[in-house]
């Protein structure tokens, strides 16, 4: 019996759309060798191999499809997904644009150079297109996807309203579960967006993004449970698939190097809090007998990322490698101890530590809790906030450094330190200026006790997500339900980091969050002469300014327990000459301190890589 060309494709479609590829690439190339301009199966099997991510193929076959058929909106635009993969923005909105152009009404094709613009970071463009799709489709749940997540910062009201939406028409799509988690944590709704993190996963085993915001959150919620947290973490792990290990290079180093090889693995070399930790220590690092090589996760560049580059051997850009070839490079390289910046947080590349591409891992800095992985070996803690006592709380092991756990940079620009401003305003200004999920309705709950205890005393909320009206009335909303008047709750959306930082000469005692306690804030404002009063934690999250106070001498603003915690407000807000006093001398303590202490931390620092680097020696 003679097989038709006709039942070769029947045959190939219909094994492509039950999501065997592999049978249904081999069946449309069957096809192609009696007829190379066959157009369904040219096109097919490049939306096929863009399916297998075999995207160079996969632009060849629908270049070749839009040339046979220059008609046809789905094969310019599914060109266009593939050059977008590929990097070339360029050249995907010509072929997004020319779907378009050949049919009006294609509201994928709208969608999509919706995304592009958005990329380019041409919000009101961006929404503009993700509006039209749904006009021209209103079930198009990508679009309305889409629309939610550039609408959170500027218009979140609205955001809402399309998630629920895209929710209502198709409750199984993960990503929108996904997306409205993220919104839902950044206006402080910890449970909610823990439940749509746990949503998107049951619908997507292998959503690693929602595993990594899931794992995030709970960080910051009042419940935080640490056996929850790192069972949670194991699902994680158990989630990913190391890379086949026959395909990549083996460990290739000598057994005594004169210099170890040290390799940092971050998206934030660039102006963010791990960047302004980093700048001072590395630079103090260049001399050592240490050589240090940079694996960035992302293409952002700023004046910080251009000082931070100098400070590296070798400077690697991964954000568009896939983890195999990470991988192979920092074999290559010979990376002896690698190091993770980023954890769960944000352009974090986990599953390439997995893959144990260094015979030493650690996690640092950008994630102040377990990464639950155990091919990561260490945790760099110091005796405050990982004392040895709740080495249970981690996978990895304690590497603690014998004063903090890290050095901030000192601002390279001057920022004045004025009076205290309680002296001028005759009343006491509290202020916070973390981000809004660090601030739960618990610690809502506790300030507005201190406010409601203190006369005429103010609270100051500084962050990017109080440009939003929206979000100003979500806080005022909650500290009027624990009968605060508005007119004490100051907020201001976000500056320049020059501003941010004068802004605290308007903040008499700074309040700090939990269980997820100030980091990057607490060394801000104790360079700008403002005190932090904070409260015993149980884990690492919980104890960073705790740790801060400690290196200080100023243990006494460290309050045992929550009513501790209002007392000592108190207390501190009725000795204005004590605040006054500080306020002209905060800073000069720290800088003397280890907080500020590049030249100290860096050779400790040192000296703990070869310290584990010969634990490793001996023991293999």
């Amino acid at each position: 019996m003679v097989t038709t060309i006709k039942d070769i494709f029947a045959s190939a479609y219909e094994n492509h759309q039950k999501n065997k590829l592999k049978i249904a690439k081999g069946l449309y190339e069957e096809v192609l060798k009696i007829d190379p301009n066959h157009f369904e199966s040219i096109f097919l099997l490049g939306t096929l191999c863009a399916q297998s991510k075999s995207f160079e193929e996969a632009r060849q076959l629908l270049y070749k499809a839009t040339q046979i058929n220059p008609n046809f909106a789905d094969a310019h635009n599914n060109l266009g997904n593939v050059l977008k993969e590929l990097q070339d923005n360029e050249k995907a909105m010509i072929s997004y644009k020319k779907s378009i152009e050949v049919q009006p009404n294609f509201a994928p094709a709208h969608n999509n150079i919706g995304t592009l613009f958005l990329e380019m970071n041409e919000r009101q463009k961006a929404i503009s297109f993700f509006q039209k799709a749904v006009e021209l489709q209103p079930n198009f749940i990508e679009a309305l996807n889409n629309l939610g997540s550039v609408l959170e910062q500027s218009h979140p009201e609205k955001a809402i309203k399309y998630y629920e939406q895209a929710i209502q028409i198709n409750p199984n799509y993960a990503e929108t579960h996904y997306n409205f988690g993220n919104m839902l944590r950044e206006i402080g709704e910890h449970q909610k967006a823990i439940n749509s993190y746990e949503k998107a996963i049951s619908l997507k085993s292998d959503h690693a993004k929602a595993y990594n915001n899931l794992l995030f959150t709970m960080l910051h919620s009042e419940k935080y449970n640490t056996n929850l947290y790192l069972s949670k973490t194991k699902n994680f792990r158990s989630s990913l698939q190391p890379v086949n290990d026959n395909l990549l290079l083996k460990y290739q180093f000598i057994n005594k190097p004169q210099k170890l090889k040290i390799g940092f693995v971050s998206g934030d070399f660039r102006q963010h809090p791990v960047g302004y930790f980093l700048f001072d220590m590395l630079k103090h690092l260049k001399n050592k007998n240490l050589e240090l090589i940079a694996y960035s996760n992302s293409s952002e560049k700023d004046d910080l990322s251009t000082k931070l580059k100098s400070c590296f051997a070798n400077w690697y850009e991964i954000s568009n490698q896939g983890d195999k070839e990470a991988i192979n490079q920092i074999r290559k390289d010979g990376i002896h101890i690698l190091i993770d910046l980023s954890g769960h947080s944000a352009k974090n590349r986990l599953p390439i530590f997995i893959n144990k591409p260094a015979p030493i891992q650690v996690t640092w800095m950008g994630y102040l809790a377990s990464t639950g992985v155990p091919e990561i070996d260490y945790i760099i803690g110091d005796p405050y906030v990982t004392p040895i006592e709740n080495k249970n709380y981690y996978t990895e092991k304690i590497l603690s450094m014998p004063n903090i756990w890290n050095c901030f940079s000192v601002p390279e620009f001057e920022v004045k330190i004025n009076e205290l401003p309680a002296i001028k305003n005759q009343y006491i200004t509290f202020g916070c200026f973390n981000n809004l999920r660090k601030i739960n309705d618990k610690v809502i709950i506790l300030w507005s006790q201190i406010l409601g205890k203190i006369p005429k005393s103010k609270i100051f909320l500084k962050n990017k997500s109080l440009d939003s009206e929206f979000i100003k009335k979500l806080i005022i909303d909650k500290f009027k339900k624990n009968k605060i008047n508005p007119d004490s709750v100051i907020l201001e959306g976000g500056s320049s980091r020059r501003k941010l930082l004068d802004t605290y000469n308007k903040v008499d005692i700074v309040l700090d969050p939990f269980p997820y306690s100030g980091g990057t804030t607490s060394f801000e404002s104790t360079w700008m002469s403002t005190p932090t009063l904070t409260k015993k934690g149980l884990q690492f999250i919980s104890k960073s300014t705790e740790s801060i106070n400690h290196n200080l001498g100023m243990s006494d603003w460290i309050a045992n327990d929550e009513n501790d915690y209002v007392l000592k407000a108190i207390k501190f807000s009725e000795n204005i000459k004590q605040l006054s006093e500080i306020k002209k001398s905060l800073r000069n303590k720290a800088l003397k301190s280890s907080l500020f202490d590049a030249t100290l931390f860096a050779e400790q620092f040192k000296d703990a890589m070869w310290k584990i680097w010969n634990n490793f020696h001996e023991k293999n």
